[in-house]
């Protein structure tokens, strides 16, 4: 459910982010409200609780990366890109997900990671990326987009059904782009935000920015690899959200993909997202206002 439908979740079973905005005053944007599950993958509600690495520590080892520092923030863009929450800093290999049970983690997660490292480590990226190899990277990165959305200090915006999906295939709502970075300071770096401009008819204007604050758009710099995962919600299509500046992989649009296409831009932070909804006529930039966390 999202906020404001019945029924409410208690406050006490909130995520501790969101009770922090709430103790502190802010007006809580749009999200997905669910309590704290046992397991953010899967309907268990007992078991073994296990932590799952955020960045897998193979592919730390493989970029020399198991030390470097992170230090997770959310930063304002209208008060200047001051700092309006944060986590402690920690190195990369104690940056996990403690909300994972056992069975998810070295079930369907392991196998995931096995399939992916041998594309995500490999030199040179050369030629076309295989359809299955584009099946394998795009519930990758939504695995880790949701492993991010559920732990760091952002609203919820997938829900469980479609978190729980991941362990078997790759549900709708989600849509994949790359591009590569020019620019690297590290290895990893990630931010979630909502996209940054919409297209719509003049009559569903008023609807808009609600769409806008529930749609996640995550960028994840690996070395000079960016995934941006989006993950729009209904009635809203993962193609209605555009990167005109990346490589859209997931779902194909029926072009031939190549390693040597995927665009180069400056920083893993470049690219927007707009919006485009059916039958749009005219345009419009929405960000959502401070008060609106």
């Amino acid at each position: 459910m999202t906020e404001g439908e019945d029924p409410a979740v208690p406050d006490s079973k909130r995520r501790k982010f969101d009770r922090n905005l709430m103790e502190t005053g802010h007006r809580l944007a749009h999200r997905v409200v669910e309590p704290v599950p046992f397991c953010w993958f899967c309907d268990r509600t007992a078991g073994t609780r296990s932590k799952e690495h955020i960045f897998p520590q193979w592919l730390l080892r493989h970029h020399d990366a198991m030390d470097e520092r992170v230090h997770p923030t959310r930063i304002s863009l209208p008060l200047g890109g001051a700092v309006v929450s944060e986590r402690g800093e920690r190195p990369l290999r104690a940056h996990v997900n403690g909300e994972v049970c056992a069975d998810c983690n070295n079930g369907w997660m392991s196998a995931l990671e096995a399939a992916a490292m041998p594309i995500l480590t490999q030199e040179p990226r050369q030629g076309a990326i295989p359809s299955d190899d584009v099946g394998v990277i795009t519930r990758w990165f939504a695995k880790t987009a949701v492993n991010l959305n559920v732990t760091q200090p952002f609203r919820l915006l997938v829900e469980a059904q479609s978190r729980h999906g991941l362990a078997t295939g790759i549900p709708s709502g989600f849509a994949v782009h790359l591009f590569r970075s020019a620019k690297q300071n590290g290895v990893f770096d990630w931010v979630q935000k909502s996209p940054e401009m919409a297209l719509c008819p003049q009559d569903q204007q008023g609807d808009i920015l609600k769409i806008m604050e529930l749609t996640l758009v995550t960028h994840i710099r690996i070395a000079d690899l960016v995934g941006v995962v989006v993950y729009a919600p209904k009635p809203l299509r993962p193609e209605d959200v555009v990167l005109p500046d990346a490589t859209r992989i997931y779902p194909p649009s029926g072009r031939r993909t190549t390693w040597e296409t995927v665009p180069l831009l400056t920083d893993y932070l470049d690219g927007i997202a707009i919006v485009e909804m059916k039958d749009a006529g005219s345009a419009g930039a929405c960000p959502p206002d401070e008060a609106s966390t």
